[in-house]
């Protein structure tokens, strides 16, 4: 299995968990998740409007743990409250923590991942 075909399954878990959390969510398709080999000062990004999450190819090679159960988390959380509330008034605001929170994950803005 390659890493893009576990990244995806792995993706394809965490948003099936979030729909049990939040069942609206059925009504929106699921994010295309994608490697970006030029980002890698942040560890993904989320482009809302498009339901398009990348992450970094470079940190994911020496960070894959914490960039499948918390980064790609933490990237969902940001199109899931897109599309339950809208375009937010900020990035980490409330409604994006009490996602997180719910998921069991701590709602963190930053992350200390190493090339």
């Amino acid at each position: 299995m390659t890493l893009t075909t576990k990244m995806i399954a792995q993706a394809d878990t965490a948003w099936d968990n979030f729909v049990i959390l939040y069942p609206d969510l059925l009504s929106f398709n699921k994010p295309v998740i994608k490697l970006n080999n030029r980002i890698y000062k942040t560890a993904g990004r989320c482009l809302i409007e498009d339901n398009v999450i990348e992450l970094s190819a470079k940190l994911l090679i020496n960070n894959y743990s914490e960039m499948m159960n918390i980064i790609l988390p933490h990237e969902m959380a940001h199109q899931i409250d897109y599309n339950l509330n809208g375009l937010p008034n900020r990035w980490h605001g409330k409604s994006w923590q009490n996602i997180m929170e719910s998921f069991g994950l701590p709602a963190d803005t930053y992350h200390s991942l190493e090339l």
